[in-house]
């Protein structure tokens, strides 16, 4: 940052708990959302943007005075590029609630998981909503090229959660998400037991499951998963 200071941080994404004002911030569907503040009255602000992997962007605004005095206090971090990710980093499509967040699928805890189940309660005016999405993906991202061959998937099955109809299988080889060969599936027949799938071996660094519901639009439709082991 150049001729300014990082004001806040966004990716429109209602569930995450990641904090407005913080030096980095995860993407949302590849897009962030960055607040400046000019240094001055009038100028430029430099804005430079990092991710691994990724090249280095730079854009160039210019600030103009405000019609009233800005509140918002400077932020107390001084880093101007992210910190490092920890890998694995689980991420999904959607997640139900503040609670059921990806990384819970990585902690080796089967207490905790991922879940895109949904509740809504009654207003005065609209009924409770309680129905499962039609298809959600969750990837785990190694930060390294390696050979994929299985996935270990823990789902839950009960009153609100079900296996699902379909998982399709694709690995990121750096350009684009490839579907795998040969799959292979083994359904658990317990609940949080592992779901085996196997194919043909393939490199990459990241690894996408995407499911569809067995019950889409059914409070039993929803899924969740309590370990993932790629």
């Amino acid at each position: 940052m150049a001729g300014g200071s990082l004001a806040g941080l966004d990716n429109g994404r209602q569930e995450s708990a990641e904090r407005y004002q913080a030096s980095t911030r995860t993407a949302f569907h590849g897009k962030a959302l960055a607040m400046v503040r000019s240094g001055t009255r009038t100028g430029t602000v430099k804005v430079t943007a990092r991710a691994e992997r990724l090249r280095t962007g730079t854009a160039t605004v210019r600030a103009t005075p405000a019609a009233s005095r800005a509140t918002t206090p400077a932020p107390r971090f001084k880093p101007d590029h992210p910190a490092p990710q920890n890998y694995p980093h689980a991420e999904a499509s959607y997640s139900g609630r503040p609670d059921t967040l990806p990384a819970a699928m990585l902690d080796g805890d089967a207490a905790t998981g991922w879940s895109n189940g949904f509740l809504k309660a009654a207003t005065a005016l609209l009924p409770a909503f309680d129905g499962a999405r039609t298809e959600d993906w969750v990837s785990v991202d190694h930060g390294r090229t390696r050979t994929f061959d299985r996935a270990d998937v823990s789902f839950t099955v009960n009153g609100k959660h079900s296996l699902p109809a379909a998982v399709e299988v694709t690995v990121w080889n750096g350009r684009e998400w490839r579907p795998v060969k040969g799959t292979r599936t083994d359904w658990a027949t317990a609940s949080d037991a592992p779901t085996v799938i196997t194919f043909d071996p393939v490199r990459g660094s990241r690894i996408r499951l995407t499911m569809t519901s067995r019950y889409p639009d059914e409070a039993r439709g929803a899924l969740r998963i309590s370990r993932l082991a790629t």
